[in-house]
């Protein structure tokens, strides 16, 4: 678990998850905003940028599937892209 986590969005802004059940949209925080892995609003905006495993800095770029991106313990991350505030990636899971 990393305690400096990348965010490529105002975190003060109101941030909102779609119900991936009913399609309400949901106030969160930074941190679920963050990784993410379905539609989400930041300020009443929609959110097009990276989507992270949750709680760390590694790119999530699988499928959008209305759920946080969660990692497994045991999971091998060498082959996983590391974000740094800089960084410049297409995002593949989100951007044509």
């Amino acid at each position: 678990m990393s305690k400096n986590l990348v965010y490529h969005f105002n975190t003060a802004s109101h941030l909102e998850v779609q119900n991936n059940n009913n399609g309400d949209w949901v106030q969160v925080t930074c941190v679920t905003f963050r990784s993410y892995a379905g539609n989400r609003r930041a300020g009443g905006q929609v959110y097009e940028g990276p989507i992270f495993y949750r709680d760390t800095n590694f790119l999530y770029e699988g499928p959008l599937t209305g759920y946080c991106a969660q990692l497994e313990e045991d999971k091998d991350t060498s082959s996983f892209k590391k974000v740094r505030k800089n960084s410049r990636f297409a995002y593949s899971n989100e951007w044509a």
